[in-house]
C-alpha cells in the first residue's frame, strides 16, 4: 500500500471514530470557579478550526481554488468539560489567484449545535515567498469572527509560515502558526465568570497532498500544548 494512502486511512480513522457531533457551545453547566481553566482547550479548538488556511496545492496557473474541510479537537490536558464539548468542525473555502504569488482567501461555516446556529466567517491572504513551481516557502494569515451561539462569541487572527517539500514521491508541508483569540463570554447573573478570554493558540502543523483524480485530499495535523486539531480537506482547482 503507497505511503499517501497509509495516511489517509490514519487520519481519516482518527476523524471520524469520536464522536459524530457538532462542537457544544453550551458553556453555563461549567464550574464557575474554573470557568476559564476548564473552557481554554475548547476555546483553543474553535479558533483553530475556523482558521482554516486551506493548504491547496500550487495554483499559479490557476484562477480559483473551492474546497471542503472537517476539523476535530482532542483535548490533551485533562479537563473533562471542555472534552465533553469537542467535535467536528464543518468549513467551506475558496482561494482567488490576484498575482503570481499572492491569492485572497477566505471560509465560512455554518451549522446547528443543540439550540444554536453557529456561524464563522474568515478572511485573509496567502503569498508564496519563493517561486519556485513545487517546494515553496508559503505565508497565510486570517482573521475570522465566529456568532451566534448563546453563550459565547470569538475573533481571532492566525498566520502560518508553511515549507512545502516531497517525503518520496509525496507533496508533503510542514510550518507552525501563530493564532490569537478574543472571547466574549456571554453568561449572565454569574459574577465569577469572566466576560472576557484572550489567549493564544501556537501550533506546530504537519500534512500531506494525495491527488485523486482532479480533487486533492490533505490531511493535516496541528499540534498545540493543551489540544491537537485532525483535519482533513479536499479541494479543486479552475482555470
Amino acid at each position: 500500500m503507497k505511503t499517501g494512502s497509509i495516511i489517509l486511512i490514519v487520519i481519516t480513522f482518527f476523524s471520524v471514530r469520536v464522536s459524530a457531533q457538532w462542537a457544544s457551545f453550551e458553556l453555563d453547566n461549567i464550574d464557575s470557579e474554573q470557568f476559564q481553566q476548564q473552557v481554554e482547550p475548547f476555546l483553543k479548538t474553535i479558533s483553530l478550526s475556523t482558521n482554516r488556511h486551506f493548504f491547496c496545492p500550487n495554483i499559479i496557473n490557476k484562477q480559483i481554488s473551492i474546497g471542503v474541510s472537517y476539523s476535530q479537537g482532542i483535548n490533551i490536558t485533562g479537563e473533562k468539560y471542555s472534552t465533553d464539548l469537542m467535535g467536528g468542525y464543518p468549513n467551506l473555502a475558496g482561494a482567488l489567484i490576484i498575482t503570481q504569488n499572492l491569492s485572497l482567501k477566505g471560509n465560512m461555516s455554518i451549522f446547528k449545535s443543540g439550540s444554536d446556529l453557529v456561524q464563522s466567517f474568515t478572511y485573509g491572504f496567502g503569498l508564496n515567498i519563493t517561486n519556485n513551481d513545487k517546494n515553496n516557502w508559503c505565508f497565510s494569515v486570517l482573521f475570522s469572527k465566529l456568532h451566534g451561539p448563546d453563550d459565547l462569541k470569538n475573533k481571532s487572527t492566525d498566520a502560518a509560515l508553511i515549507k512545502e517539500f516531497d517525503f518520496g514521491s509525496l507533496p508533503t508541508f510542514v510550518g507552525f502558526g501563530l493564532n490569537t483569540y478574543y472571547t466574549k463570554i456571554l453568561i449572565e447573573d454569574v459574577d465569577t465568570v469572566p466576560t472576557f478570554i484572550k489567549g493564544n493558540a501556537n501550533y506546530l502543523l504537519f500534512g500531506a497532498q494525495l491527488a485523486k483524480g482532479k480533487f486533492t485530499i490533505i490531511p493535516i495535523l496541528q499540534v498545540n500544548s493543551d489540544v491537537v486539531i485532525i483535519s482533513i480537506e479536499i479541494s479543486r482547482v479552475f482555470k
